[in-house]
């Protein structure tokens, strides 16, 4: 969907029992595609909630087991197990709410489309030209890679009166396309590609075709149209015959025109539209129900051989019938584009791969994005699986972005772990794979951040890994080993950007811990593979014609080794070799001209190891981070050294690269003593001064006075504004004609928790009314479940109202807003994709706790 303003918004399996039917529900597929072994759908891993962690997302690849799951969820029976033997009955359909639940159908479409759309580089200003120039290059450039859609969006359609692109009247064409849409399909069809169009089928502009089609689209009594909206000047009537031959006829058309993908836009659109203008139906009923209608008439035209991708928003309405769907807005070129794709990506993610394929929408990689910021952006498609199009004008990015596309197309058969939405920007990613039985993790640190950058910890039992030994750890974008460390990781991630680990325990061997086709790391690429006598492998794996193939393996820590030989082969003949020894790690690099399965050995042999005495860090110190964390740092060393192990009291916290480790959910109260000893890549510690250590308590630590801004709330209740993340909703109010930025958004119903550990005296802050709503709103504050202050009604005046609260001795801070009274009468919202929703109705502005309740 398409409009002026734009909406705008970071990176893991059940048998063939017939499902309880749902109203508007089809029968359960009883074919379809085998995954590991096992006929989708069958059971899969689960989580229903958060564990310790608030910022881990999961994923899964591959028949994977894994100690954080719940339970067990059955797609047939919509039927959740628990651990402790609870079964949640229903659990999509009643617990998540999707009234038309049915597992997807993955017979013909076994995976998510992976292409491009042309919305986002042409707009509205697209020609066939330009597509083909595209898909001239897909085929050339990225056809190898699992690139098939070449979808045209907005702008092929017959142009307004005007003169205009983008009427929507779909009886005509643009003159853009001389040659019709036929032979753009044609054409791209020559090259191996599939062709798609965009359309928003129940609206229409030419006024001629609403009087050819009588009975078709709803009017008033006084003749003018029933419903005027983004879909068009008029809707259709979806009670009545006549539309749903309207829609199967407009559909035909594009189906003998030789289109295979359809992307049908503004759908939450029209099941507002149909629910506003039920009135003027001829045969009103269930405004679901008779969406739905309208929806199969479109699948009995084009068959179930065709991919049907609803857009924009979320339509729900539409599960069961959609092979996709768009989760989200329109995206926008520039990094606060981007979160319109990450949002939709947590919250909707859970109906990814088991209701239908999500489309956060496309990824866009050219500049003004940095290229860590591109790199974000595909990290995000190569961890979710998700539809993968991309919206560039490719034949002008550069080489470094290509790669970018070259390591996540195509879209992979990711499904989560996680069955619930998540209501904010999670910053670990974990994709779990099982491979040929090679079980690994892939996971994705991201910071979100514009302002600093962040020190992120990795702990290996909070991400299911047994912490038993070391666990290899492989930087995939960098393409480099970064050595086998116990407990856990600290990673310093600068702003808008992101890495991406592989994580393997050590199992005392030579491993293979990374490939470089696909940001799976072996999954799409890698056939078989086979460890042999005397430290030899063997395998097979799909390798791309002029994209040099690595292989990547790691030793052992107490041992090291080289490539003695390796060699590999395609049924043309022997293709050329190059291998890399590193001290600890080693790499076979493939080059072939063409794409062909390829066949490669490799020997090892032992090899000698340097060691250096590494000697203890000095200068020890820990910063404060909200008032349960701090950031443990010390002087950078003169001599070398592998890296540090931190401990806390005693217990081993893990391995950092630099001078900086994340210490969270520390108690404030409570002294603590941290050791810092550095270490070499065999996991010696040098035998002078081997470690240093320093005594603390946070509270001694913390500043007089602290704003909460500063602070993550433990609890965000509904009814706040925009954002969320470190000090909750982000604030801002407009009073008596002033603008006050920052503090806390107030809106009815909203509620900020804190954990202030009883650390504080006293609670000040103002509080005021937008000038921009009419309603009231009160204030209060509550300090561990009873309410300490209370605003009372508070109007818009153009005066800020001071607060003032004892919150000593309080662990749990609440910030409450109710309305007062009846709330003002909304105002119409169009149709089109603005921000979503109205601004902040007040704010908390300098919300700070101050004081001391504990002796420093």
């Amino acid at each position: 969907m398409r409009q002026s303003s734009c909406f705008l918004a970071i990176m893991i399996l059940v048998c063939g029992i017939p499902l309880a039917q749902t109203p508007g529900a089809k029968p359960a597929p009883s074919t379809a595609k085998a995954e590991a072994g096992r006929t989708w759908p069958h059971p899969i891993p689960a989580r229903i909630r958060d564990g310790n962690n608030k910022d881990l997302f999961i994923m899964t690849l591959g028949d994977v087991e894994t100690g954080l799951a719940d339970g067990t969820f059955n797609p047939a029976r919509d039927e959740l197990t628990l651990k402790d033997g609870t079964v949640m009955k229903n659990y999509y359909r009643d617990t998540l709410g999707i009234k038309f639940y049915r597992p997807i159908d993955k017979s013909i479409f076994p995976l998510p489309p992976s292409g491009l759309c042309t919305w986002y580089y042409y707009y509205q200003d697209i020609n066939q030209v330009e597509v083909r120039r595209n898909a001239d290059w897909i085929a050339k450039n990225l056809k190898d890679f699992g690139a098939k859609y070449i979808q045209v969006d907005d702008g092929w359609q017959a142009e307004t009166n005007e003169g205009r692109h983008g009427s929507r009247d779909w009886t005509g064409v643009d003159k853009a396309f001389p040659d019709g849409m036929a032979s753009l399909a044609a054409y791209i069809k020559s090259l191996g590609l599939t062709p798609g169009i965009w359309i928003a089928p129940h609206g229409q502009s030419n006024e001629d075709v609403v009087k050819k089609n009588p009975g078709v689209f709803m009017f008033k009594p006084d003749g003018t149209s029933a419903s005027e909206s983004w879909e068009g000047k008029w809707l259709v009537d979806p009670s009545v015959p006549e539309t749903q031959k309207y829609l199967k006829d407009l559909f035909s058309m594009m189906v003998k025109w030789g289109y295979d993908y359809f992307k049908i836009d503004g759908q939450p659109t029209v099941v507002t539209e149909f629910n506003r203008a039920r009135a003027f139906m001829k045969n009103p009923g269930e405004i679901d129900l008779l969406y739905r209608n309208t929806l199969d008439s479109i699948r009995t035209a084009i068959g179930p051989n065709r991919y049907l991708l609803g857009c924009w928003g979320l339509p729900l309405e539409g599960v069961g019938i959609m092979n996709g769907s768009r989760t989200g807005g329109d995206v926008v070129l520039s990094w606060s584009g981007f979160f319109t794709a990450l949002g939709p990506t947590m919250r909707s993610y859970y109906l990814h791969n088991i209701v239908w394929y999500t489309d956060p929408d496309t990824m866009l990689l050219r500049p003004p994005l940095t290229l860590d910021q591109a790199r974000v952006w595909a990290t995000l498609q190569g961890l979710t699986g998700q539809a993968l199009m991309s919206s560039d004008r490719l034949t002008d990015l550069s080489e470094d972005r290509v790669e970018l596309m070259r390591r996540v197309y195509p879209a992979v058969d990711i499904r989560p772990l996680d069955l619930f939405p998540s209501p904010q920007n999670k910053r670990i990613w974990d994709l779990k794979i099982n491979h040929l039985g090679r079980n690994y993790d892939v996971v994705g640190v991201f910071n979100f951040g514009e302002s600093r950058p962040e020190h992120i910890y990795l702990n290996w039992k909070e991400l299911g890994i047994a912490d038993s030994g070391p666990v290899h750890v492989f930087d995939f974008w960098n393409r480099e080993y970064l050595g086998a460390w116990e407990a856990g990781m600290a990673l310093t991630v600068p702003t808008t950007s992101c890495r991406v680990l592989t994580l393997m325990p050590s199992s005392g061997n030579i491993q293979l811990v990374s490939t470089s086709r696909h940001m799976t790391q072996g999954w799409v690429d890698l056939q078989s593979l086979n460890s042999g006598p005397g430290n030899s492998f063997s395998g097979r794996s799909k390798v791309i014609k002029n994209d040099p193939y690595e292989l990547f393996f790691a030793f052992p820590r107490d041992k090291n080794f080289a490539i003695k030989a390796a060699t590999a082969r395609t049924s043309a003949g022997a293709l050329p070799v190059r291998t890399t020894n590193h001290q600890g790690w080693a790499s076979v690099r493939i080059d072939s001209p063409a794409t062909a399965e390829v066949s490669w050995n490799a020997v090892f042999e032992p090899a000698d190891a340097y060691q250096y005495p590494t000697q203890a860090p000095t200068g020890l110190r820990v910063e404060p981070v909200g008032l349960n964390g701090g950031n443990l740092s010390w002087g950078a060393q003169y001599y070398l050294n592998a890296g540090y192990q931190v401990y806390l009291d005693g217990n081993l916290l893990g391995y950092s690269g630099n001078t900086v480790f994340p210490m969270r959910g520390l108690d404030p109260t409570r002294a603590y003593t941290a050791e810092v000893k550095a270490i070499w890549y065999d996991g010696t510690v040098g035998p002078r001064h081997q470690k240093s250590e320093l005594q603390f308590t946070l509270a001694s630590l913390l500043p007089y006075e602290i704003l909460l801004t500063a602070l993550e709330p433990v609890r965000t209740g509904s009814g706040g504004g925009r954002g969320g993340g470190r000090g909750g909703p982000a604030g801002g109010l407009t009073t008596g004609g002033k603008r006050y930025e920052g503090g806390i958004s107030a809106r009815a119903g909203a509620e900020v928790e804190y954990d202030i550990a009883g650390l504080f005296t006293t609670f000040t802050a103002a509080v005021g009314v937008d000038d921009g709503y009419d309603g009231a709103l009160i204030f209060s504050v509550a300090g561990d479940g009873k309410e300490l202050w209370s605003s009372g009604p508070i109007h818009k005046s153009g005066a800020l109202n001071p607060v003032m609260v004892n919150i000593s001795g309080v662990k749990r801070l609440v910030l409450r807003v109710t309305q007062s009274g009846a709330p003002p009468t909304a105002v119409p919202q169009g149709p089109g994709r603005g921000r979503g929703g109205a601004g902040s109705q007040g704010a908390w502005l300098e919300p700070k706790v101050a004081g001391r309740a504990v002796a420093r």
